[in-house]
């Protein structure tokens, strides 16, 4: 069965990162094993404001791939070495590597995150 899901409208809203000063994110989860029965995938969207960013996390047994729908940004991982991204890219993060998303542009960022196979979202 073939399924339409609005983020916003159909998503799981939630948001992370509010015990620390800037890595506060709104999350709108719109696929996992506890939303939409997905038997491999996790999925969702994140908005990022400007200066906001993710905690330095992984997904232990997990690949992740990421599309920016809007915004501009930098992936860190965990040496500090920071990789720029823009609008309309991709990246790809083997499972288990350290990495944390950036918002470094002066709108909001638009991430769209699938990882495979399934595992927690990160907490902080």
């Amino acid at each position: 069965m073939t399924q339409i899901i609005d983020p916003f409208e159909d998503g799981s809203p939630l948001w992370l990162g509010l015990d620390e000063e800037g890595f506060r994110r709104k999350v709108f989860k719109v696929l996992g094993s506890d939303l939409r029965d997905s038997e491999f995938l996790n999925a969702g969207l994140t908005i990022f404001e400007p200066g906001e960013a993710s905690s330095l996390h992984n997904h232990p047994d997990s690949e992740e791939i990421d599309f920016i729908v809007k915004g501009s940004g930098e992936v860190c991982d965990e040496d500090g070495n920071r990789n720029p991204f823009a609008e309309h890219t991709f990246m790809y993060i083997k499972k288990g590597v350290l990495h944390q998303h950036i918002n470094t542009g002066r709108e909001p960022l638009w991430l769209i995150w699938i990882y495979g196979p399934h595992g927690d979202l990160p907490t902080t």
